[in-house]
């Protein structure tokens, strides 16, 4: 090489040499301007939004990137917050667990990285597809430090080839980060605090307005339209235990078609059990909404006392700071709210049956005015019913405690128990508890008497203390017949327990003769009936069965034999008794008319049963 030649290339090599450093040094000031206009927009105000757009446009401009990216750390997930305007939309929707991604591996290893090529296959790296990750050829990530010294958030940088991120541009954003982890910090306080303050305020208006509802279904219209405002979320539901222990959709904005049930025992444990993982509640708004995935899920527990009555959900498009506590503060209003009202709703149609029942059962109550009662309760009078009477039985060794059923608190459990049971097995059958006894109207349009009596001998009347009386009427059809079928049910219930000495069920028919004396048992005492008190004293200072005796020989009439088997007694014995009866109440079996007879034994049997179930204490009626 010539003389000339080799001055010419130490020439042009010294010449780019300087260029070089004319660049670099050009660079250095530039990115230092960058440095101090990133200075000029964190003291610019509190605003984190604006902190967080201005350092995004000013770090793009700078590396001449295709777009950066802001990421914060948020309960144990990383969620963008902040994005160059070609994906500045998707800020707060797109977000990943702290494992995932290349930010993750810069928040676990607390360094920076820098892929320089081909950033998709790199292990490291999550792809979004919203975010056209498949044209970025070169990455770069840095850590946002707080104050204590814990990653709070990850810049990142995209660019396409083939531009490639040199040295300085890592450390132009590790500089930044520095600049930005302090203001973000403050920012991020103060944003917080505002945002507590605007939710409390909207939180109170919200409990308000469920407070001042005015029914049960204005509750559940206002909860879903301001608990969806409260926390901007895209829906809003409430979901109520129903009969079969499932949930069901009773509300919900936007509104939608009804979804498939939920087992509440599986929704429990997804949504409200400490075992629940973050993963498991995404898998319940899965279940709840299938057409909407992606978003924030919240949900809280709609629970009076020990009773689950429900679920309000919520989703969201970002995290929202305390929307745990502002959804558990809702639904604690909200479960208040419809316990109340549907207490109130109770009470109201508690009045308005027994309204019903009262009017129903009085042969002089106005037809017009139990029509009236009848069609708001939804109880067509036209169709048969059999009309259902239940007391505590009054055996003798449950008479001293029924003395108190009235006021023991275990009655009234008991009536909504067998409510409960009789509402199974007749739907439509409508229940009035009193406090000593209970009385129902059985739907019988599908059953026929007989069924019916089978299906009620068929449940558990066990309770309270001993057991129930039960009683049926005939079928009733009719207003004007429905006052007979209560005096029926009533005496089948009193009547039967007596003559069965054991609790159960008592049709009207099977009471038999004595269907015919029961009313004659409140009327004028004849000298029949007086000769036959002197009986029932002698049985009760002896010990003896005359009366019953008397009985069975005249519902067998006079046929000694068959009286003897049934009363399981020799046929002399009987004829020892029949003469005790006759010199005792001066009867004369021979000449006496026996139908009197007959009918005065079992008015006065039925008077001696009635004494003696009546409390210690009572007096004779």
């Amino acid at each position: 090489m010539s003389q000339v030649s080799a001055r010419r290339d130490g020439l042009e090599a010294g010449r780019a040499r300087r260029v070089r450093q004319l660049a670099s040094l050009r660079r250095v000031v530039d990115e230092s301007a960058y440095l101090y206009r990133i200075i000029e927009t964190i003291g610019s105000g509190p605003d984190l939004e604006a902190i967080l757009q201005g350092v995004v446009g000013l770090v793009t401009e700078a590396t001449d990137c295709h777009a950066c990216l802001v990421w914060f750390v948020q309960d144990e997930r990383l969620v963008l917050r902040s994005a160059s305007p070609p994906y500045a939309h998707l800020a707060g929707t797109v977000h990943m667990g702290a494992d995932e991604g290349l930010a993750g591996w810069v928040v676990r290893t607390r360094r920076s990285a820098t892929i320089e090529e081909n950033a998709l296959a790199d292990p490291r790296v999550k792809y979004f597809p919203e975010l056209e990750e498949d044209r970025f050829q070169s990455l770069v990530s840095v850590p946002i430090f707080g104050r204590a010294g814990d990653v709070i958030g990850v810049i990142a940088l995209h660019a396409e080839a083939p531009h490639e991120f040199e040295r300085t541009d890592l450390d132009f954003l590790e500089h930044t980060a520095s600049l930005i982890g302090g203001a973000v910090e403050n920012a991020r306080l103060y944003e917080d605090a505002t945002a507590r303050v605007a939710l409390l305020s909207n939180l109170s208006r919200l409990s308000q307005a469920i407070a001042s509802a005015a029914n049960e279904g204005e509750v559940l219209r206002v909860v879903v339209d301001g608990f969806r405002d409260l926390l901007h979320a895209r829906r809003a539901e409430i979901h109520l235990v129903a009969p079969d222990g499932h949930l069901r959709v009773c509300a919900a904005r936007p509104e939608r078609s009804p979804s498939a049930p939920l087992d509440i025992s599986t929704t429990w444990t997804l949504a409200f059990e400490a075992r629940a993982t973050a993963e498991e509640r995404a898998d319940l708004a899965r279940m709840l909404w299938p057409d909407d995935p992606g978003g924030w899920p919240a949900f809280a527990p709609l629970v009076a006392g020990t009773e689950r009555l429900g679920l309000l959900a919520a989703l969201m498009p970002e995290q929202v700071l305390d929307a745990d506590t502002a959804v558990a503060a809702v639904a604690a209003h909200t479960a208040v709210a419809i316990k109340q009202h549907q207490a109130i709703e109770r009470l109201t149609e508690e009045n308005l049956l027994k309204d019903f029942f009262r009017s129903l059962s009085r042969a002089d109550a106005p037809t017009e005015g139990t029509l009236d009662l009848a069609a708001r309760l939804g109880c067509d009078l036209d169709v048969p019913h059999l009309v259902l009477s239940a007391v505590p039985w009054r055996g003798a060794a449950s008479r001293r405690a029924t003395a108190q059923i009235g006021a023991s608190p275990s009655w009234s459990e008991s009536v909504r128990q067998l409510e409960s049971r009789l509402a199974a097995r007749f739907p439509g059958v409508l229940v009035d508890g009193l406090e000593r006894s209970l009385r129902a109207l059985v739907p019988a349009d599908d059953w026929t008497a007989d069924e019916v009596a089978g299906q009620v001998r068929g449940m558990d009347w066990r309770e309270p203390g001993e057991g129930l009386s039960v009683g049926l009427s005939h079928p009733c059809s009719g207003v004007a017949s429905f006052a007979r079928g209560f005096e029926e049910a009533e005496s089948a219930a009193e009547v039967g327990g007596l003559l069965r000495g054991a609790p159960g069920v008592t049709s009207y028919d099977e009471l038999g003769p004595y269907r015919y004396v029961l009313r004659a048992e409140d009327d004028a005492r004849d000298a029949a009936q007086q000769r036959l008190e002197l009986l029932v004293d002698y049985d009760r200072r002896r010990g003896t069965q005359l009366l019953d005796t008397l009985e069975e020989y005249l519902d067998h009439r006079g046929n000694v034999v068959g009286t003897s088997r049934e009363l399981y007694i020799h046929p002399n014995t009987l004829r020892q008794r029949l003469d005790r009866i006759e010199r005792l109440s001066g009867i004369d079996l021979g000449r006496d008319d026996w139908l009197s007879l007959a009918v005065a034994t079992k008015v006065v049997k039925l008077r001696r049963m009635r004494r003696s179930a009546r409390p210690e204490g009572g007096k004779d009626g």
